[in-house]
């Protein structure tokens, strides 16, 4: 997601107003805080949660703020956001996996550790083909250390609804342990065309509304597509 200019140093929750749409989302990180603030060191205090979402709707970027507002409101230890994929989390080797994944949630302990396509560590296997997944090894580990330090960091589940969802129901281990779900909508066209108004002004360029109008064109017809990329579509 991107957010208008300013050279003044802003708070996680002005960095949070200024970003372009995700008027649900900015709602709900509202309620979130005060949830924390209120719930903070009390019996089944958790802040996992799911973000759901098309790539470039800005999920990254809002668990960034997060990581900040949390941490001005006295909930997280650090305001540190380490990402991740499901690949991020997987060995190459026997053994490998349990440690690779423990290593990064202890580089996010205090904070967020976000992982992206969250889905993909359902279907990693070990290239044998056998039957132990390297996979199941990685969430494991993951639930552990989420029941085990439940308010000490934060994990978010990121990637497209409808696999997130599926992994959720298929595993109820993680569907227990995520206390909010976030859903991040598609850009509007108006939406878009702002972002990328910043795009361009952040390369020190103008764009005529003729222009503009038809990027905005070409971008419409990615929307058509599957797994439509929003901002980052603009982007590119």
């Amino acid at each position: 997601a991107i957010g208008a200019t300013t050279n003044k140093v802003l708070t996680g929750e002005e960095e949070l107003d200024q970003l372009i749409g995700l008027g649900s989302v900015k709602r709900m990180v509202r309620k979130i805080k005060a949830y924390a603030k209120r719930n903070q060191g009390g019996e089944g205090f958790n802040l996992h949660m799911c973000f759901y979402g098309n790539p470039g709707t800005g999920k990254t970027e809002v668990a960034r703020i997060l990581s900040r507002i949390l941490y001005d409101a006295g909930v997280l230890g650090e305001a540190k956001l380490v990402e991740t994929d499901g690949r991020g989390l997987i060995g190459k080797y026997v053994g490998e996996t349990g440690p690779k994944t423990q290593a990064k949630v202890n580089e996010a302990m205090n904070g967020i550790l976000f992982i992206d396509e969250a889905y993909s560590l359902a279907g990693l296997n070990d290239a044998s083909g056998g039957a132990r997944s390297y996979g199941s090894e990685a969430i494991a580990v993951l639930l552990k250390e989420m029941e085990d330090h439940r308010g000490q960091f934060c994990v978010i589940l990121a990637g497209y609804r409808d696999e997130m969802k599926n992994m959720l129901s298929s595993n109820p281990g993680f569907e227990s342990r995520i206390q909010f779900t976030l859903d991040f909508p598609d850009y509007t066209r108006e939406e878009l065309g702002l972002i990328a108004k910043l795009f361009v002004a952040k390369k020190k360029y103008e764009i005529e509304d003729s222009a503009l109008n038809r990027l905005l064109d070409v971008t419409e017809y990615f929307r058509s597509l599957p797994n439509f990329a929003n901002a980052r579509t603009v982007r590119n």
